[in-house]
């Protein structure tokens, strides 16, 4: 369930949440902060479990008084709010929000710098001259980075998400992958979830099922998901990719996310220009988060 991995990180592996809690205190040991912060996660998500009918419906979006849910459950529908969409469900940001729980946890437990990652969905907790280094995946199934984005504490970048055809959550579009970053993971999550979903253009080789059909538990019955495509010209890419850097864009100017990149096959369109650098190019003279 926990597994100590080293001194710096722990693994939880607890129903839904495959979680790598990473931190470090100023070269201080909090390993057992680390295994508090595991058990935390543990009885936030039992918390959610009492509300999973809220998590799920649309309409938790309208509810005018917050308090009467717990914790997750509020922050996840504030971060959906803040998308501006009103098609998501709160568990749109559900990944996000509970690695931004154990990252906000380990700070307040002294840790100077965290990486939560939540099934690719990450909250990073820099202070002072603290920074990092994350590989951006090209695909979600890809094993590899095609990628590297470089973050420091003064970027007030607090949340990686991704989303796009293949994962554990469906999605509307083609994307193979749509990683943004934004202040909170949850928002990041939220926000990744839209902009794939937007990476879409009609066209006979893109095949969409209702949610439904593919999972009679999924919280967006009645939505066409995307679940295979095939024989598509470069243009339709091009296209797919468009409209979701359009709503990228929307996004960043309302000051909602910092950047997001778009995937799919060998096609790469991102928000602002510098957001990240090819991974064979790192290192080189390129304008970056640096």
């Amino acid at each position: 369930m926990i597994n100590v991995l080293a001194e710096d990180r722990v693994f939880l592996n607890y129903g839904p949440v495959q979680m790598m809690l990473m931190a470090q205190a100023h070269g201080l040991v909090i390993t057992r902060q680390l295994q508090e912060a595991a058990e935390y996660v543990i009885k936030i998500l039992s918390e959610l479990a009492e509300v999973q009918k809220q998590a799920k419906d649309v309409l938790t979006l309208n509810e005018a008084d917050l308090n009467v849910y717990p914790l997750p459950l509020r922050l996840m529908v504030e971060a959906v709010l803040e998308t501006g969409d009103r098609t998501l469900t709160p568990m749109a940001a559900v990944a996000g929000t509970f690695a931004d729980l154990a990252g906000d946890w380990l700070v307040e437990k002294g840790a100077s710098k965290v990486m939560i990652n939540n099934g690719g969905d990450i909250a990073l907790r820099l202070q002072g001259n603290e920074k990092t280094k994350l590989g951006l995946t090209p695909s979600i199934e890809a094993s590899g980075y095609s990628h590297i984005l470089n973050l420091t504490a003064e970027a007030g970048i607090g949340g990686v998400a991704t989303s796009g055809l293949g994962g554990r959550s469906f999605t509307k579009g083609i994307a193979s992958a749509v990683t943004v970053v934004a202040k909170t993971a949850r928002v990041a999550d939220a926000c990744a979830t839209l902009i794939a979903n937007h990476c879409f253009t009609e066209d006979p080789g893109i095949s969409r099922l209702p949610a439904e059909l593919l999972d009679p538990n999924t919280d967006i019955p009645g939505h066409l998901v995307t679940v295979k495509i095939r024989d598509l010209s470069p243009q339709i890419k091009v296209k797919a990719l468009e409209n979701g850097l359009q709503k990228a864009i929307e996004l960043k100017s309302q000051g909602r996310i910092h950047g997001a990149v778009l995937f799919l096959d060998d096609l790469v369109m991102m928000i602002p220009d510098n957001l990240c650098q090819a991974a064979k190019l790192e290192g080189g003279n390129q304008d970056g988060n640096s």
